[in-house]
Protein backbone atom coordinates (compact mmCIF):
# COMPACT_ATOMS: atom_id res chain seq x y z
CA UNK A 1 0.00 0.00 0.00
CA UNK A 2 1.03 3.64 -0.12
CA UNK A 3 2.03 4.28 3.51
CA UNK A 4 3.51 1.03 4.61
CA UNK A 5 4.55 -2.45 3.73
CA UNK A 6 2.47 -4.38 1.28
CA UNK A 7 -0.59 -5.85 2.90
CA UNK A 8 -0.59 -3.34 5.76
CA UNK A 9 -4.09 -1.85 6.04
CA UNK A 10 -4.42 1.93 6.11
CA UNK A 11 -6.15 3.71 8.95
CA UNK A 12 -9.81 4.38 8.14
CA UNK A 13 -11.25 7.85 8.56
CA UNK A 14 -12.25 8.47 12.12
CA UNK A 15 -14.78 11.18 12.76
CA UNK A 16 -14.34 12.97 16.05
CA UNK A 17 -17.56 14.66 17.16
CA UNK A 18 -17.05 18.43 17.20
CA UNK A 19 -13.81 18.10 15.23
CA UNK A 20 -15.26 19.87 12.20
CA UNK A 21 -14.56 19.50 8.55
CA UNK A 22 -10.94 20.65 8.84
CA UNK A 23 -9.86 17.61 10.86
CA UNK A 24 -11.64 15.31 8.37
CA UNK A 25 -9.93 17.10 5.46
CA UNK A 26 -6.52 16.85 7.09
CA UNK A 27 -7.00 13.18 7.86
CA UNK A 28 -8.10 12.55 4.24
CA UNK A 29 -5.06 14.41 2.93
CA UNK A 30 -2.66 12.45 5.11
CA UNK A 31 -4.34 9.13 4.30
CA UNK A 32 -4.69 9.33 0.48
CA UNK A 33 -2.40 12.22 -0.37
CA UNK A 34 -2.88 15.81 -1.44
CA UNK A 35 -3.03 15.13 -5.21
CA UNK A 36 -5.84 12.60 -4.73
CA UNK A 37 -7.85 14.96 -2.52
CA UNK A 38 -7.26 17.81 -4.95
CA UNK A 39 -8.35 15.63 -7.88
CA UNK A 40 -11.49 14.57 -6.01
CA UNK A 41 -12.39 18.20 -5.24
CA UNK A 42 -11.86 19.15 -8.88
CA UNK A 43 -13.92 16.16 -10.01
CA UNK A 44 -16.74 17.12 -7.64
CA UNK A 45 -16.61 20.71 -8.93
CA UNK A 46 -16.69 19.62 -12.58
CA UNK A 47 -19.49 17.12 -12.04
CA UNK A 48 -21.67 19.66 -10.26
CA UNK A 49 -21.02 22.13 -13.08
CA UNK A 50 -21.89 19.51 -15.68
CA UNK A 51 -25.06 18.63 -13.79
CA UNK A 52 -26.11 22.27 -13.73
CA UNK A 53 -25.24 22.70 -17.40
CA UNK A 54 -27.22 19.59 -18.34
CA UNK A 55 -30.23 20.83 -16.41
CA UNK A 56 -30.05 24.19 -18.23
CA UNK A 57 -29.69 22.44 -21.59
CA UNK A 58 -32.67 20.20 -20.79
CA UNK A 59 -34.81 23.19 -19.86
CA UNK A 60 -33.82 25.03 -23.03
CA UNK A 61 -34.59 21.97 -25.15
CA UNK A 62 -38.04 21.69 -23.57
CA UNK A 63 -38.68 25.35 -24.37
CA UNK A 64 -37.47 24.87 -27.95
CA UNK A 65 -39.71 21.84 -28.34
CA UNK A 66 -42.73 23.86 -27.20
CA UNK A 67 -41.84 26.68 -29.62
CA UNK A 68 -41.38 24.26 -32.53
CA UNK A 69 -44.70 22.56 -31.74
CA UNK A 70 -46.48 25.93 -31.65
CA UNK A 71 -44.84 26.96 -34.93
CA UNK A 72 -45.81 23.65 -36.49
CA UNK A 73 -49.43 24.04 -35.40
CA UNK A 74 -49.63 27.59 -36.74
CA UNK A 75 -47.96 26.56 -40.01
CA UNK A 76 -50.34 23.64 -40.50
CA UNK A 77 -53.38 25.82 -39.78
CA UNK A 78 -52.10 28.51 -42.18
CA UNK A 79 -51.56 25.89 -44.90
CA UNK A 80 -55.03 24.44 -44.29
CA UNK A 81 -56.54 27.92 -44.53
CA UNK A 82 -54.56 28.65 -47.71
CA UNK A 83 -55.63 25.32 -49.23
CA UNK A 84 -59.28 26.08 -48.47
CA UNK A 85 -58.99 29.53 -50.05
CA UNK A 86 -57.24 28.06 -53.11
CA UNK A 87 -59.88 25.34 -53.45
CA UNK A 88 -62.67 27.93 -53.21
CA UNK A 89 -60.98 30.11 -55.85
CA UNK A 90 -60.61 27.10 -58.19
CA UNK A 91 -64.29 26.20 -57.68
CA UNK A 92 -65.34 29.79 -58.49
CA UNK A 93 -63.09 29.78 -61.57
CA UNK A 94 -64.58 26.49 -62.78
CA UNK A 95 -68.10 27.84 -62.28
CA UNK A 96 -67.22 31.05 -64.15
CA UNK A 97 -65.68 29.06 -67.04
CA UNK A 98 -68.78 26.86 -67.26
CA UNK A 99 -70.96 29.98 -67.32
CA UNK A 100 -68.83 31.53 -70.08
CA UNK A 101 -68.88 28.26 -72.03
CA UNK A 102 -72.67 28.06 -71.72
CA UNK A 103 -73.10 31.67 -72.90
CA UNK A 104 -70.74 31.19 -75.86
CA UNK A 105 -72.55 28.02 -76.82
CA UNK A 106 -75.91 29.79 -76.56
CA UNK A 107 -74.59 32.69 -78.69
CA UNK A 108 -73.36 30.33 -81.43
CA UNK A 109 -76.59 28.35 -81.36
CA UNK A 110 -78.71 31.51 -81.65
CA UNK A 111 -77.08 32.66 -84.93
CA UNK A 112 -77.48 30.62 -88.05
CA UNK A 113 -74.26 29.54 -89.70
CA UNK A 114 -73.94 29.78 -93.43
CA UNK A 115 -71.01 28.37 -95.32
CA UNK A 116 -70.75 31.18 -97.85
CA UNK A 117 -71.21 34.20 -95.61
CA UNK A 118 -69.69 32.89 -92.37
CA UNK A 119 -71.20 33.47 -88.99
CA UNK A 120 -73.38 36.62 -88.97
Amino acid sequence: MANGAPGTPQNPFTVVPGGGWLSIALQAITTVGLPTVFACVLLWFVLTRIDTALKVIGTQEEDRTKIVAAMQDSLVSALDRQSKLFSDAIDRNIAANRDISYRVEQAFNARPYTKDKGNQ
